[in-house]
């Protein structure tokens, strides 16, 4: 069992640890591999570096494994790994790495409707040129978009009266925001009225409501009496109306970034490391160039 830390150890470790990206979890989970490595040395100088994009990365093809090609070099402790052209890095030295990649999707229409995958991977020394499949993956995510229909809605007080045996009574509404739905769209609605609280049991299970888009933003509301032996008088109540688009997919999306990382790896000089992104069936989706778009790497021993 390890014994706990004094204050002023635990306070230099903290700071050792938010230095570097994920620290909580390299104190979690780094004391094994770092205890079956000879050359690990507990507090011995972690040099980091990071890289950026100078541009918007567009991914041109779905279903197709693209290198994120970051070219900007914020920072770089030493010379354990040189940035490629491509956007790889070239391991330099030997030693045990810590690789983390954040990528910033850009808040856009119509690319958040499908499986975006990314991640980190290892070229060994002598493998084919160019990112393949066959790569060893350190790290990856796969985040399902969504393809969210548009909704419209309506809240009001509405007193249908009585509704005779198998008549109906209807009420027209407007839902917002306008501009979502037009004819052939689907409505859901109700009443709060209708419960055997108010209305008994028996006129409960007979009455029906239903809507309708007529015109752009326009739906109709229907009460339906479907018993055919009694009248049944409906008090006022809240009518409750949610219009849904069926003709136009969604795919909206805000600005989302993950942070992906490995554990710490033993890597050899000569082997790449890089980033890949691939959008599953969506072509234009975007990687944005701002601080939260970066691959990051420490050598730790």
């Amino acid at each position: 069992m390890s014994k706990p830390l004094s204050r002023a150890a635990g306070a230099a470790a903290r700071r050792h640890f938010h230095a570097g990206l994920a620290g909580a979890l390299l104190g979690a989970g780094a004391a094994p591999v770092l205890a079956a490595h000879p050359q690990a040395r507990v507090g011995a100088p972690v040099a980091r570096g990071r890289f950026g994009l100078t541009a918007d990365f567009q991914l041109p093809r779905p279903a197709h494994l693209h290198v994120v090609p970051f070219d900007r070099t914020l920072y770089s402790e030493g010379a354990d790994w040189a940035l490629q052209p491509d956007g790889m890095l070239r391991i330099q030295t030997t030693g045990l790495y810590r690789v983390a990649l954040c990528l910033d999707w850009v808040a856009q229409q119509g690319t958040d409707v499908d499986l975006r995958l990314y991640g980190i991977r290892r070229k060994v020394v002598g493998g084919p040129p160019g990112a393949s499949q066959k790569d060893d993956r350190l790290a990856s995510v796969s985040v399902p978009g969504s393809d969210a229909p548009r909704l419209a809605r309506f809240r009001g007080s509405w007193t249908p009266g009585r509704v005779p045996a198998g008549a109906t009574v209807a009420l027209e509404v407007a839902v917002a925001p306008a501009g979502t739905v037009s004819v052939g769209d689907a409505v859901v609605a109700s009443h709060t009225a209708l419960q055997d609280a108010i209305v008994g049991q028996a006129a409960a299970d007979v009455l029906s409501v239903r809507g309708r888009v007529v015109a752009p933003d326009r739906v109709r509301v229907v009460l339906h009496n479907t018993g055919l032996q009694a009248d049944v008088d409906v008090p006022a109540g809240e009518l409750r109306v949610m219009a849904i688009n069926m003709t136009h997919s969604s795919g909206d999306s805000a600005d989302a970034w993950h942070v992906v990382h490995t554990p710490l790896e033993a890597l050899n000089a000569g082997e790449l490391v890089y980033a890949m992104a691939r959008n599953r069936s969506i072509a234009g989706d975007m990687v944005q160039a701002s601080a939260t778009s970066f691959l990051h790497i420490e050598r730790h021993a």
